[in-house]
């Protein structure tokens, strides 16, 4: 077993300081992994709301399909950009308190908004759930931190795949719900319902001991501080693999939100579309989420990220198959199903970077978050110029290419090692 100070690049003094002391305690059986699955739930509840219940809202109110649009986009900005603000979940407070005051005050927004749903509020309605959008930034954070703080590397694997479950579930179940209760309430109570579905998971996070957050400035010291940890990630082989595998072109799953605009060239009308990419869609999508807990926590993450890619790859290339309903029932539904895999394995792979020697856990976790959104944003934009030149299948041909390209890649490079050393380090 190598040394972790060799390992993450620290010296014997800062493991002797106690600055990255690990948190974790020995024997410790709360939280369980599937806790995550319920702390994450004001998230997705929110995201399942803005996609499939806000704009089916908006155009019940009167609001025209331009201005959905354009909501649409701006609520897209706080994920892109929350790496800014969510560094303050490191400092002051514990995580577990961050958690419960951003969704409490997401619950109060949302509470705010939904009354205001209509064409006549629309800067207001959307200012609201804009900020809404940011503080639930705080919820994802805080959710890495605890990950990384509280349990182990095969506790993270296993919560990392109940996370992103109860985020894909949560959206599905939730946006449901909201659409079941706009057939029968006012937009007032509808408000009351989503703030009550908000709030009440995260106050599962009292029950979690943390222990108090090292005293620390808002801002002073901390970019001295954070460039260590920066510098601890470039020394490690392991982290440096992980982060080139994270703006990879593999697990991006950037064909997804693409794969509702080829449905008409397999002969799928809308009616099938919604219970097909909708319904059936957002079930495995939190099931392949759960796939997650069959991966053993002493594998090697970046070689379990890779092998999650060349699944989503074969959904691909069943769609590839014929230009009829059959491939893309059975080729997208695959593909969502990966794509859960995929979104699981990723969220292992950034605790697995972060570790736990470095201090400011969630500014990482959201940190890296957002950079291997960068992946996808330029996997989508590629794809969608592989449509324009070639058609479909050039735009499937190419997200599955980037999964196959980076999965020879590692298994090459892992082949190339001793065997003993292929799952470890």
């Amino acid at each position: 077993m190598q040394n972790p100070g060799w390992e993450y690049g620290l010296t014997m003094n800062d493991l002797a300081s106690g600055e990255h002391q690990n948190e974790l305690s020995t024997g410790r059986t709360w939280p369980a992994p599937w806790a995550f699955g319920v702390l994450i739930l004001p998230l997705g509840m929110f995201v399942g709301f803005i996609w499939t219940a806000l704009p089916f809202l908006m155009s019940k109110s009167g609001v025209g399909v331009e201005q959905i649009s354009r909501m649409a986009a701006i609520l897209q900005i706080p994920p892109m950009l929350m790496f800014l603000w969510t560094p303050v979940v490191d400092v002051r407070l514990r995580r577990r308190t961050w958690l419960v005051l951003a969704a409490s005050s997401a619950a109060a927004l949302v509470f705010i908004a939904c009354p205001l749903i209509g064409a006549s509020h629309f800067n207001v309605l959307a200012v609201l759930l804009f900020l809404t959008g940011a503080v639930l930034a705080l919820v994802y954070a805080s959710c890495g931190g605890l990950m990384t703080r509280t349990l182990s590397a095969d506790g993270q694997g296993k919560a990392a795949a109940w996370s992103e479950a109860g985020n894909f579930g949560g959206g599905v179940l939730g946006a449901a719900l909201v659409l079941w209760l706009a057939q029968r309430l006012s937009l007032p109570a509808i408000g009351i319902a989503m703030a009550a579905l908000m709030l009440l998971p995260a106050l599962l996070a009292l029950t979690i001991s943390e222990p108090p957050p090292v005293s620390s400035y808002w801002f002073r010291g901390r970019f001295k501080k954070m460039g260590r940890e920066a510098r601890a990630v470039l020394q490690s082989p392991r982290r440096r693999w992980s982060v080139l595998l994270m703006i990879s072109p593999a697990c991006t799953c950037a064909a997804q939100p693409l794969l509702p605009a080829l449905a008409s060239r397999y002969g799928v009308d809308a009616q099938g579309l919604l219970w097909n990419n909708g319904v059936a869609g957002g079930i495995l999508l939190a099931a392949g989420s759960l796939l997650g807990l069959l991966v053993p926590g002493e594998w090697d993450r970046r070689l379990t990220y890779v092998g999650a890619g060349l699944c989503n790859a074969a959904g691909a290339m069943v769609l590839v198959a014929h230009n009829r309903p059959s491939s893309y029932f059975a080729g997208s539904l695959i593909y969502l199903l990966t794509a859960g895999f995929c979104q699981a394995r990723a969220v292992a792979l950034t605790l697995d970077v972060v570790g736990n020697d470095i201090g400011d856990a969630g500014t990482w976790f959201s940190a890296l978050t957002a950079v291997s959104g960068m992946a996808v944003v330029s996997m989508i934009w590629l794809e969608g110029r592989m449509y324009h030149y070639y058609g479909a299948h050039g735009l499937l041909w190419t997200d599955a290419a980037g999964n196959l390209l980076v999965f020879a890649i590692v298994v090459t490079a892992f082949l190339a090692r001793s065997p003993s050393l292929r799952f470890s380090q």
